[in-house]
């Protein structure tokens, strides 16, 4: 039975499903028409098993039938995924959609370069590795303060005056004060003489998205006037 059944799929249903699967298959993604053969196969093979199985006689034709109205309903020879957001069947039954990070929005008669929806969703912090760089650097400076420095510094981190520190380190205003311009000494010495400008900064490659952010929006504006 097992050379009567891979006949019957080769012969019989592979052909057909290499003809309909282009013209009544509706591709989703990356689907792609030899991968959908392919899945067809399998699926056609699983209905023919389960047909020997309960003892019914099936024809090639009722086997490509079937397996076409399970193709076009978003089954795969992995399965059936409705709340999977790549999976065939999730998209063809309407419970979501994928949009390309590249697709631009607004208007049509908005700027030649158009904002994209990666733009629009991209994070305003720091790069991550920049700052990861940066924490190597800090620990780095960290570790070589005398226990003064690390007083002021941390004093400074928590956004505290100076003079809460006056009773804990026994120093007075003027000696705190000296402390801190030396801390900002050390700091310009192990981070570069740019440091302070380039923590207040925003990324560059912000700058292009600011822009066009307000531009739409002036636009916008205009358009309500």
């Amino acid at each position: 039975m097992q050379n009567s059944a891979e006949q019957l799929i080769l012969n019989e249903v592979q052909p057909r499903l290499r003809d309909a699967i282009p013209q009544s298959v509706p591709h989703v993604g990356s689907d792609d028409a030899q991968e959908l053969v392919q899945d067809g196969i399998v699926l056609a093979l699983r209905l023919l098993t389960a047909a020997h199985r309960s003892g019914k006689k099936v024809t090639g034709g009722n086997i490509a039938f079937y397996t076409l109205k399970l193709l076009r309903a978003g089954r795969r020879s992995t399965g059936q995924r409705k709340r999977d957001v790549h999976h065939p069947m999730a998209q063809l039954t309407g419970a979501c959609r994928v949009h390309s990070l590249d697709e631009p929005i607004g208007s049509e008669d908005g700027p030649d370069d158009p904002l994209t929806l990666g733009e629009s969703l991209a994070a305003s912090t720091e790069d991550p590795a920049q700052e990861a760089l940066r924490r190597l650097d800090w620990a780095v400076l960290v570790a070589a303060l005398d226990p003064t420095a690390r007083e002021v510094l941390a004093s400074l981190v928590r956004g505290e005056e100076l003079t809460r520190l006056v009773p804990r380190l026994k120093r007075s205003r003027s000696a705190l004060q000296t402390d801190q311009q030396r801390l900002a000494r050390l700091i310009r010495e192990h981070l570069g003489p740019d440091i302070l400008s380039q923590v207040q900064e925003t990324p560059r490659w912000r700058d292009n998205l600011t822009a066009r952010k307000e531009q739409l929006a002036s636009r916008a504006e205009r358009y309500r006037a």
